[in-house]
């Protein structure tokens, strides 16, 4: 059975990227990608629900056909499936069918909570599921569309444990060949700041690469700049977060460094969930 990316797209610009980063991903591993586009379906009155529901499957039909021309013209194998469905339940049934080993959305610009709640509303799935997720700026540039070479990732100076699907990513990092450098942020006073990340990323398993790594600090106050800082000076093409939860209600109550990140990378960033303890 070939391994599966699943991408979580529509019609969007930052979907087109994230599909076609897809694309990049899974040559190496000979990898299948799934696209699943999700047109959730609107609570209607009885009176209106006929004439929804003769709406919303047109629709379908139209967005499923679309779906499959652009699964037809991927380089690499790839399926479709377009469902009108709730967008939680289509997703966690897609998940159950193809187990992938990555869940790859779009990152759309956003402006404000409420507008990136309905833009990206997949930034919750890698702590609610468990799987990796990874969000493709929409406008990463062309030349970006390749394989990464230098993934940084993002430890405190605390202990973490990755949930088993982000520990199956570990066939796709090998197949990349790709360098995982363990970066931290640490303020002036603290010299040593990062130590116990650095052990826990050695021990993780997430690729025997780690376990020689040194790690790279960054001094400053910031976390979240700082992390920009590293990803510019190891010429990172991805940034690795660890996710142990940020999800709309603590939103509510302050931003997390993961949501900063986010608003302003330039580069994809993979969301690894953990069982205990992380970076947020």
């Amino acid at each position: 059975m070939k391994p599966t990316l699943l991408v979580l797209t529509d019609s969007s610009p930052a979907a087109e990227r994230a599909r076609a980063y897809a694309a990049v991903l899974a040559a190496p591993l000979g990898a299948e990608v799934h696209l699943l586009h999700v047109y959730p379906t609107p609570p209607t009155t009885a009176r209106v629900g006929q004439v929804m529901r003769a709406t919303n499957a047109g629709y379908v039909r139209r967005e499923r056909h679309a779906l499959e021309e652009v699964a037809a013209a991927m380089p690499v194998a790839t399926t479709a499936t377009t469902v009108a469905q709730v967008w939680d339940e289509a997703v966690q049934e897609a998940l159950h069918q193809h187990q992938p080993l990555l869940v790859i959305a779009g990152l759309t610009a956003t402006d404000g909570l409420l507008d990136e709640w309905l833009s990206n509303r997949a930034l919750p799935l890698a702590h609610e599921t468990g799987y990796p997720l990874l969000l493709v700026p929409q406008n990463l540039p062309t030349a970006a569309l390749r394989p990464p070479r230098c993934l940084a990732l993002a430890v405190r100076d605390q202990s973490f444990t990755l949930t088993p699907q982000a520990l199956a990513l570990t066939p796709l990092l090998a197949a990349l060949g790709a360098t995982v450098v363990p970066a931290t942020v640490a303020r002036p006073d603290e010299p040593t700041a990062g130590r116990h990340g650095l052990t826990a990323a050695r021990e993780c398993g997430l690729t025997p690469a780690l376990a020689g790594s040194s790690l790279h600090r960054v001094v400053g106050e910031a976390p979240a700049a700082g992390l920009q800082q590293a990803v510019a000076e190891l010429s990172a093409d991805m940034l690795v977060l660890l996710d142990p939860g940020h999800g709309w209600i603590s939103k509510l109550f302050g931003n997390s460094v993961i949501d900063e990140v986010l608003r302003h990378t330039q580069v994809p960033v993979l969301l690894l969930a953990t069982l205990e303890n992380g970076l947020d």
